[in-house]
């Protein structure tokens, strides 16, 4: 099998890939890392260190790691990226350095595993979070509760094995890292995505079976961590497929996710659709089954109220996106040079 088999190519891709117009003379290969205006584009040949087009760095086609694209070998600029194929899969969050637009984090991915540290306190808001947008990608969730060593199992993070997968892990003694290697099957892409400080580099080398990822301790006074992973980078598994070792994520921002906002919160989803009116916010409405239920006991009035924040959110975005469409375009005028 070919190195882009095992990092992915199917046979899909690679039709997608002969149909282009040019394919004699460009090379296909799969974002392995991406830096200021280079990219890393692993083939089945080599390494490439390509130019990635500066000027399109917030465009839809910017490639980002975990993209398949072609390189050309242009006669002035040396080897540059030409085409970002269709991604089937990526993790999309709100910009957080801009006012209202997305940004792609990683593409083509089959699995995300939202991380969380054992040793910290359960903060369901920021879980609840990632989980939407691990959902929204497209792609299979899965749940690692790392770090299984340094506390007791946490009762309150039993809520999880009702929206996905759930595997509890050790670096130290070394529990449940098989298991996690088990949802990497030869060819398919697992990305990690969590705070720093959670043990996600720990984890990429425990799979590798070496250090190849810097890790570093947390605060013993808050358990927190530093940022060891600088950039989202592609690693190839020795038995085949491949992991994406991500920065720690301080700003969750969600972008379009009211689909994956109501399977994170199922239950409160399942009994909205028996609220009196449709468009019911579940705060004062009369004949809501939702506060019925959180006056009954059956659902938190905290988890009720992190819901309504994050479709307001949504909301809020939705509507301002709505505005730029029909607002109009500033005019230019031609300025007289001096």
């Amino acid at each position: 099998m070919s190195r882009l088999a095992d990092i992915g190519l199917d046979d899909a891709r690679r039709a997608e890939f002969e149909a282009l117009d040019d394919a004699a003379s460009v090379v296909l290969g799969r974002v392995g890392r991406v830096d200021r205006g280079e990219v890393v584009v692993l083939t089945d040949d080599d390494d490439l260190r390509v130019l990635s087009d500066s000027q399109r760095a917030q465009a839809v086609v910017a490639p980002v790691t975990g993209d398949w694209v072609t390189v050309r070998d242009d006669e002035e600029l040396g080897l540059v990226v030409e085409h970002v194929l269709e991604r089937r899969t990526s993790i999309v969050r709100r910009d957080p350095a801009e006012q209202i637009t997305d940004q792609v984090l990683v593409a083509n991915v089959d699995r995300v595993a939202v991380v969380h540290g054992l040793d910290l306190p359960a903060n369901e808001a920021r879980i609840e979070r990632f989980l939407v947008l691990a959902i929204d990608s497209g792609a299979d969730p899965l749940i690692i509760l790392t770090k299984q060593d340094l506390a007791d199992a946490q009762d309150e993070m039993g809520w999880l094995d009702e929206i996905a997968p759930v595997i509890r892990t050790s670096i130290i003694d070394g529990s449940g890292v098989s298991e996690v290697g088990e949802y990497i099957a030869d060819g398919e892409t697992l990305v990690f995505i969590g705070p720093s400080g959670v043990g996600k580099s720990s984890l990429v080398n425990a799979l590798i079976g070496e250090e190849i990822a810097e890790t570093a301790d947390v605060r013993e006074s808050d358990r927190r961590g530093r940022h060891t992973t600088t950039v989202r980078e592609l690693i190839e598994l020795p038995a085949g497929g491949v992991v994406i070792d991500t920065p720690g994520i301080r700003a969750i921002g969600l972008w379009a996710a009211d689909v994956a906002l109501d399977e994170v919160f199922a239950d409160i989803a399942a009994l909205a659709v028996d609220c009196r009116f449709r468009d019911c916010t579940h705060r004062s409405e009369p004949g809501c089954a939702v506060t019925s239920a959180v006056e009954s006991g059956d659902i938190n009035p905290m988890r009720l109220s992190r819901y309504q924040l994050l479709w307001q959110e949504l909301a809020e975005q939705a509507i301002e996106l709505e505005r730029r469409k029909h607002q109009p375009r500033p005019q230019r005028r031609n300025r007289r040079r001096r």
